[in-house]
């Protein structure tokens, strides 16, 4: 009997001395500020203790400063399995899928963490911020509104695109004109977003302005003041602000836009360089290609043209435009009605609207001339 209580003795003595080793460990790697040294101190921990759910949540904490999302997301899981009714598991796991852009993943998540601790006014605000990304603008305002009083002044800022997207104009400004950073270049950067939203272009370009007076590398500023400028037909100076907005970032997209404003400029063949530079950057986008295809038409370059366009429509043959522009091209080049009617047949089966177009010298009739005055072609278009 005595040789038994001996031996339970000893084996609760080399438990006790293993938990208070794990323990100290743990405690260890809280203090520990190189989560790689965290996370070989938390494995030793989990080792000895394979149930403690905080060594998992420290070790997943450790692995999203690294990067390491797959990783985080597999202990921030351990630890919602061992503490199933702890909201800030749930909550950690959320931000955790916001990282990877995993939204509809991360709403589930906060969802989840609010019905176990409704009162809690953060788990809104990053609610707000999983549903903005998902385009619910409403529901995100709404969230927003639940939790901005915990909030920094630069969560107003951050919220502009859901008051935007739900057409929430007026409430904006008046946040705007209430936050902290009201004058700042962020504050009159948004507020000239909504007077371009509101087609009011002088006075988008007046509040971009101070944007970009505050902060001269403020890209999107120069990216919607040249928006505004080309909607107001101020084309130099559109072109300028692309060229400012290319300059502190170079952008398929902004070469692009560029483009079409030396293309309104008749600068046919700088346009053309500026597609090209926009394919480069993306070879697998369709636009460019319709872009300089179109342009190549203006500079006779019928082969070019024929190649791009036919490229466009490669990448995506949904869209209508590369085929009204690739019959404008068998017309000026060959005068092939065949190759005219089959592609115009083309864009109408993907609901191209704006037939009358093709009658404006201005628009697309250029390329029509002569044979949009037939009546095949009236036939074909109106059928």
């Amino acid at each position: 009997m005595r040789k038994i209580i001996l031996i339970l003795f000893f084996f609760n003595c080399v438990a006790y001395a293993w938990g208070q080793s794990a323990t100290a460990l743990f405690a260890q790697a809280k203090l520990e500020r190189d989560p790689q040294t965290q996370i070989k101190l938390l494995n030793r921990v989990i080792d000895k203790l394979p149930k403690m759910a905080d060594a998992y949540h420290y070790r997943a904490d450790a692995y999203r400063v690294l990067g390491r999302h797959k990783q985080a997301l597999d202990d921030y899981t351990r630890t919602i399995k061992l503490r199933p009714k702890d909201p800030f598991r749930y909550y950690a796991r959320g931000l955790a899928y916001m990282d990877t852009q995993h939204y509809t993943h991360a709403l589930a998540d906060f969802n989840e963490a609010i019905s176990l601790k409704p009162a809690y006014k953060r788990f809104y605000l990053d609610r707000a911020r999983a549903r903005l990304k998902l385009g619910k603008y409403e529901q995100a305002i709404s969230d927003y509104e639940k939790g901005r009083r915990v909030s920094d002044p630069n969560s107003i800022l951050e919220m502009m695109p859901a008051y935007m997207g739900a057409y929430r104009y007026d409430q904006a400004l008046r946040l705007l004109d209430k936050s902290p950073q009201a004058d700042s270049a962020q504050a009159h950067y948004w507020r000239g977003r909504i007077s371009l939203a509101r087609n009011e272009l002088d006075e988008s370009v007046s509040s971009l302005s101070k944007a970009i007076n505050r902060d001269h590398n403020f890209s999107q500023a120069y990216r919607y003041r040249a928006n505004a400028f080309k909607e107001m037909g101020d084309l130099e100076a559109a072109l300028s602000d692309y060229t400012s907005l290319l300059a502190l970032q170079t952008d398929a997209l902004y070469y692009n836009r560029r483009g079409l404003v030396y293309e309104e400029l008749g600068q046919f063949d700088r346009a053309q360089d500026d597609y090209s530079k926009a394919i480069e950057l993306n070879s697998k986008w369709a636009i460019p290609y319709n872009n300089r295809g179109f342009v190549r038409i203006h500079l006779k370059d019928w082969e070019g043209a024929k190649k791009d366009l036919k490229t466009a429509i490669s990448l995506d043959d949904t869209v209508p435009t590369p085929y009204i522009n690739l019959a404008g091209m068998y017309w000026l080049s060959k005068k092939d009605r065949k190759q005219v009617y089959a592609n115009l047949d083309h864009a109408l089966r993907r609901n191209f609207k704006d037939v009358e177009s093709l009658y404006k010298e201005e628009k697309k009739g250029w390329m029509f001339k002569g044979i949009n005055q037939t009546a095949q072609f009236r036939a074909l278009l109106y059928k």
